[in-house]
């Protein structure tokens, strides 16, 4: 079964320290969700996991394997793959080019099904994708440029997920929308997801497990009925 488990200490830029010590693990099949405010550390966390930050502290276990010394890129080649905020793609490519691409970066390393078979299980969860395919990533909007970032992510075969910030200025409908498509990729997957979110609505509907960060720490962790319950995220977060 797969398991993805991490650690950073002192994660930062130059001599800016925004987030201390921080530890995560995630079980196949489940989600944890990193809960802050703007400027709490989540999205520093995400990049510390995979070595885009400078850090005093490292450790990333995939599986049972260690891939603490990998880089960036053969990090994300061995399955540990990153959504990043801002609805990334290259907006110059076709829809289905930018598909593709994810797959063909990622199979150097590990053997991955058949593209057409990764293409259905995107498809699947986004269906306009396939309606869009031939069209020019940079005409789509917001929330599906989003969408295909994570269907980008989805055909590398990934064994880890993290999802940074996903519903960032996103309209509701289209969180709506996307929620549930990533509450099916948790359930039919099989892959442990990390997702850094602000919407705690949302992300209590489909996390198992949550992490809250105050100023680069974790000031609360546990399973999410549990947090949802927590005096502190009622007052600070909830406005309870």
């Amino acid at each position: 079964m797969s398991r993805f488990v991490a650690s950073v200490e002192q994660a930062g830029y130059g001599r800016l320290m925004v987030v201390g010590q921080i530890r995560l693990a995630v079980d196949a099949g489940h989600m944890l969700v990193i809960l802050g405010s703007n400027g709490a550390g989540k999205t520093t966390t995400l990049r510390a996991l995979m070595g885009q930050v400078q850090t005093t502290g490292r450790n990333i276990m995939l599986n049972g394997e260690n891939l603490t010394a990998l880089p960036t890129y053969l990090l994300a080649q061995r399955g540990v793959a990153l959504v990043p905020d801002g609805a990334r793609c290259f907006p110059s490519l076709s829809v289905l080019d930018n598909l593709r691409g994810a797959r063909e970066a990622a199979r150097v390393v590990r053997k991955l099904p058949d593209e057409d078979e990764l293409l259905e299980t995107v498809f699947s969860y986004f269906p306009f994708l396939r309606q869009r395919c031939a069209s020019i990533a940079g005409t789509l909007s917001g929330g599906q440029r989003q969408m295909l970032a994570v269907g980008r992510a989805l055909m590398m075969g990934p064994e880890a997920l993290l999802l940074d910030e996903p519903s960032a200025g996103l309209a509701p409908k289209v969180v709506e929308e996307l929620f549930e498509a990533l509450a099916e990729i948790k359930s039919r997957s099989g892959c442990p997801i990390i997702m850094a979110e602000q919407n705690v609505g949302y992300a209590s509907q489909i996390a198992d497990s949550c992490t809250v960060l105050e100023e680069g720490q974790a000031v609360i962790s546990g399973a999410m009925h549990d947090v949802m319950r927590h005096e502190k995220l009622r007052t600070a977060y909830l406005g309870l």
